[in-house]
């Protein structure tokens, strides 16, 4: 088999070769072992890194491949803010994506997720972006613009509260969770421009990611976290809190 792949984490395997996860557009992802990558002369390695785009060759025999030729096509140099947002990119395809189902809407988002974070695009709306993507390419489309029991167009001057296995609900401006209409319906059609919408967005996908990945939370999620909070505290002049490290 050969195909473009991106590389989503490698680990050590055996003495001297790698373990390696990669997302394919033709064979969705695969778990693929570099032999030899770890030696001397394993030149595999310098170019099984994330976020560049390879040509792959490899011989299949059961759920494993075996690693034949790598070739690069290009690199996505993300800008020093931006890493932790692939990393995070490439933890959600590990936890989400099923091996061996080809799912190509999925790898074209996650493409185009990092030329946009290479051209040192807004975070926000590329994430959000590639989640809702993401979600629907695995089969678990957010519905956005009628309502979870009457099937009514949602209103923009209304507020909802968002289940994330169903969709809105009609609720009250003041209780918590609420969600305007005017902000759902921009999501559906990925129109980021208000603030307000970013910010309902990022409520209703983590959310609804959460509802996929289980109670185990993401590693890479805590490391933003972490840094937005130090980048916050920094910008008001006050020392670095570690309460929460």
């Amino acid at each position: 088999m050969s195909c473009e792949a991106y590389v989503l984490h490698a680990r050590s395997y055996r003495e001297t070769s790698l373990l390696v996860e990669v997302m394919t557009e033709q064979h969705g992802r695969e778990g693929l072992i570099a032999r030899g990558a770890r030696s001397r002369r394993g030149e595999a390695a310098a170019r099984l890194q994330p976020f560049r785009r390879l040509h792959l060759g490899w011989s299949s025999r059961g759920d494993l491949g075996t690693l034949t030729t790598v070739e690069e096509l290009d690199s996505h140099r993300l800008p020093a803010a931006a890493i932790g947002v692939g990393l995070y990119l490439n933890e959600l395809l590990m936890r989400l994506l099923p091996r061996h189902q080809e799912i190509p809407e999925v790898y074209l988002a996650y493409a185009a997720a990092l030329r946009s974070l290479a051209a040192a695009l807004p975070i926000e709306p590329v994430l959000r972006s590639f989640e809702l993507r993401l979600l629907d390419g695995l089969g678990y489309a957010l519905t956005l613009d009628c309502e979870a029991n009457t099937g009514k167009a949602v209103d923009p001057e209304r507020y909802y509260r968002f289940l994330p296995d169903h969709g809105p609900l009609p609720t009250l401006a003041g209780e918590p969770g609420a969600v305007s209409g005017a902000a759902l319906l921009a999501m559906a059609c990925e129109d980021w421009s208000s603030e307000q919408t970013l910010a309902a967005a990022k409520r209703v996908l983590r959310a609804s990611l959460e509802a996929q990945l289980g109670p185990r939370g993401l590693r890479t999620r805590a490391l933003l976290g972490g840094l937005a909070r130090y980048r916050r505290m920094s910008e008001n002049g006050q020392p670095a809190d570690h309460s929460d490290d």
